[in-house]
């Protein structure tokens, strides 16, 4: 599950750059990179917020009652 959740983020970052720089330049890697970070940025401050929280801590104890061993 957690596989393709993270080839999707790459494929997004690897879609977005060629928009400002051409594909295989020393910028692209770059722009990849500061976007990749601007998005990981974005989660934190959305999990930090304080009304998402209580609906984020809910979906990750349905998540472990969902895989813990019975």
């Amino acid at each position: 599950m957690l596989e393709w959740m993270i080839d999707g983020f790459f494929s997004l970052l690897t879609s977005i750059p060629p928009l400002w720089t051409e594909e295989g330049s020393a910028n692209f890697m770059l722009v990849r990179a500061m976007l990749g970070l601007v998005a990981i940025v974005l989660i934190a401050v959305l999990i930090a917020m304080r009304p998402f929280r209580s609906a984020i801590t809910s979906c990750m104890k349905k998540l472990g009652s969902l895989f813990a061993r019975r």
